[in-house]
């Protein structure tokens, strides 16, 4: 007995369409992510140091990943950032990520993509929106800078890369990446009210919550800001409550540094006379109006210690000097810094080890003559012969405007389209042929 051999057209081409949307969404699946890939997944998204030109998203994954931004807003196709120290453009692998963004415009809305391991994610189907906030007139009356240091759970190793929240009662959400040595530096004189729209108002004492985190570590601590110049070290896992420490009430930036260091100078008359160096920013004074958009910064520190010094709000420049055996250091940027409102915040320890950090804000005329140093020179510092800044690992140049990297892969897709068009046309050839010989 013969079987037919004849199958109707329809039929055929219903079996082609068929296979072909099957082999598709096999295809599909397997570009699109599947729970085993939620290490990579952003969890515990934050956005923080809010500005009228600045905002920082930072996020954690299970397991190291790249990441880095597309942002976009009206009339501004997307841009890719990258992570902090991401800063050459290669990608490397964190389970931290915090990028920031430097080049936005006030009261803008923007639209944000995540791309772990290159995949894009979401917020609910929607992207991330962040609004940045208004200009304001540079604040003059500011906090000093809050840091300290977070630790492993043994309480001995030092954590680089852990995420630290810092939000004072009323106030922004204010965040930033430990360095190798565990340390943290968050500055507070140009924090705003958690609206945005005014600076922080300020009291003698203001309420701090800190939280540190860090794979699936995390420590929170409540102290204040007369508690925060350091906060004492946290090791993960930990709470603690801070504010009812002795408070250093009533001491400015500069007494802050007064940990002196002694040195024996020799006999003079029959008398010994000791030197004494503090850890001061001299150059440019607070408040200062310098013409120059490459300013001299300058003070005094530990002999044959270093001072990293970040320079500058927009795009800001970092780099380190040596203190030198008369306890003088200086630092000149390699760029200009724009015209406009300016900060510097140098960062060192004294003889203990203590971190002691100093902000000063300033502005830079319009116009200026591209001179090193001040308008007028300063009698306080004399010229020393200083080793070249060394760059350290606190550059946050950003880096924008390239084009985004693939978050696909094409090879697939183009076999799927050669296989369901072959399976296509093989169909239809065979109908063709069973028609005929019938």
């Amino acid at each position: 007995m013969r079987l037919p051999t004849r199958i109707p057209t329809i039929v055929g081409i219903l079996l082609t369409i068929i296979i072909v949307g099957v082999v598709a969404f096999v295809g599909n699946q397997m570009l699109t992510p599947s729970k085993a890939s939620g290490a990579q997944e952003p969890v515990n998204v934050h956005t923080a140091n809010v500005t009228d030109v600045t905002f920082t998203l930072s996020w954690l994954t299970g397991s190291p990943a790249t990441g880095t931004l597309l942002v976009s807003a009206t009339n501004k196709n997307d841009e890719i950032y990258y992570d902090e120290r991401d800063i050459t453009g290669k990608l490397g692998t964190y389970i931290t990520h915090s990028v920031t963004i430097r080049d936005a415009l006030p009261n803008t809305q923007y639209s944000i993509k995540i791309l772990s391991n290159s995949i894009q994610y979401i917020n609910d189907g929607k992207p991330y929106t962040i609004q940045t906030a208004p200009a304001l007139t540079l604040n003059s009356n500011g906090l000093s800078p809050a840091y300290g240091t977070i630790m492993e759970p043994d309480g001995k190793t030092p954590i680089e890369g852990s995420l630290v929240y810092l939000t004072i009662n009323g106030g922004q959400e204010l965040s930033a990446l430990t360095k190798s040595s565990g340390l943290w530096l968050i500055p507070l004189n140009q924090v705003r009210s958690n609206d945005l729209n005014q600076y922080l108002p300020i009291t003698n004492r203001i309420t701090e919550t800190i939280i540190a985190r860090y794979n699936d570590l995390t420590t929170t601590a409540t102290t204040d800001t007369l508690n925060d110049s350091p906060v004492p070290e946290m090791t993960l896992g930990k709470t603690y409550d801070f504010r009812h420490q002795q408070a250093n009430v009533g001491i400015a930036n500069q007494q802050l540094a007064q940990n002196t260091a002694p040195t024996a100078l020799g006999a003079v008359l029959g008398q010994s006379i000791t030197k004494t160096f503090s850890i001061t920013l001299t150059q440019p004074a607070q408040g200062a109006a310098l013409t120059s958009p490459i300013p001299l910064i300058a003070g005094t520190g530990i002999p044959n210690k270093y001072v990293g010094i970040s320079l500058g709000i927009i795009n800001p420049q970092s780099g380190s000097a040596k203190v030198d055996e008369d306890g003088l250091w200086s630092f000149t940027p390699q760029k200009p810094l724009n015209p406009g409102n300016q900060s510097v915040t140098i960062l060192s320890t004294d003889i203990n080890g203590k971190p002691i950090a100093i902000t000063h804000s300033f502005e830079i005329f319009k116009g200026g003559t591209q001179v090193l140093g001040d308008a007028t020179p300063s009698a306080t510092i004399e010229p020393t012969d200083t080793p070249t800044p060394q760059p350290t690992e606190e550059s946050t140049s950003t880096l924008s405007g390239q084009a985004p990297p693939n978050t696909g892969y094409e090879l697939p897709t183009i076999l799927l389209l050669i296989m369901g068009l072959g399976l296509f046309v093989g169909g239809t050839i065979a109908v063709a042929r069973v028609d005929i010989h019938s």
